[in-house]
């Protein structure tokens, strides 16, 4: 019986883990050699949250306002959420300082489902890049406020369904590099989300469209003239086409 409940508490303890639960064995730190990864990020912009998605990957650099920790998660397509898988990490004092997780003061743990940031100042400019998927864009909002979105270059918005971008109230401009940057002016969902599309994709969809209905035309005009045949072949048989009717009683 002992035996039993102590293999009971292992395949607990294997379950909770493997669940994603890790956290009763204490966080697990992020890999080192990705968070000191090189990158250049943009400072600049008046943004709360400023992305810019280059294809594989995305560099965010979110303002940070009195805060000691900063979480983190990503969302998969069932909703389950899991630690983000962040590299490049920097932070940016209000003197323009940066620092990186060499500093012991900045650094990242996994806990749970979440992402644990520990931040170097209450007050600065926190960035770090994390990957992205094809042509679709999505992350939870970390912080409210304004949201700046650059897709690659390239990518358009313009049309739906080949588009989609959640919340919808945004305006879209170009960059100098002519990249489309999707700004909100006051994100208050809990995720920002874009599908875009290649310029040339727009073509595609056109001409498959076109070519569908050219098909369905010929197709009308192909049943129409069937239907025309078959009333000329009966106005050729003329009136005397047997209806199967008898003509008269006894016969």
């Amino acid at each position: 019986m002992n035996r039993r409940r102590a293999l009971a508490g292992v395949l607990l303890v294997a379950f909770l883990v493997l669940a994603g639960c890790s956290s009763i064995l204490g966080p697990d730190s992020v890999d080192q050699n990705a968070l000191a990864e090189n990158e250049t990020y943009d400072w600049s912009s008046d943004a709360n949250a400023s992305i810019n998605v280059t294809g594989s990957e995305y560099e965010a650099v979110y303002n940070v306002d009195n805060q000691s920790q900063f979480a983190v998660h990503s969302r998969d397509g069932l909703g389950r959420e899991g630690p983000l898988a962040i590299s490049a990490l920097r932070f940016r004092y209000p003197n323009g300082t940066i620092v990186g997780p060499s500093s012991p003061a900045l650094n990242a743990t996994n806990q749970q489902e979440r992402t644990v940031i520990g931040l170097p100042a209450r007050n600065g400019e926190l960035a770090f890049s994390a990957p992205a998927q094809g042509k679709r864009f999505s992350t939870q909002a970390f912080v409210s406020g304004t949201y700046d979105v650059t897709i690659p270059k390239g990518m358009r918005v313009t049309y739906e369904p080949l588009a989609h971008v959640s919340p919808g109230d945004y305006e879209t401009t170009r960059t100098e590099t002519g990249r489309v940057q999707i700004r909100w002016d006051d994100v208050q969902s809990n995720a920002v989300s874009v599908r875009y599309y290649l310029a040339r994709d727009l073509y595609i969809f056109a001409a498959g469209a076109a070519v569908l209905v050219v098909v369905a035309l010929v197709g009308a005009l192909y049943y129409l003239r069937q239907i025309r045949e078959l009333e000329r072949r009966r106005e050729q048989a003329g009136p005397d086409v047997d209806t199967g009717e008898n003509d008269g009683p006894g016969l």
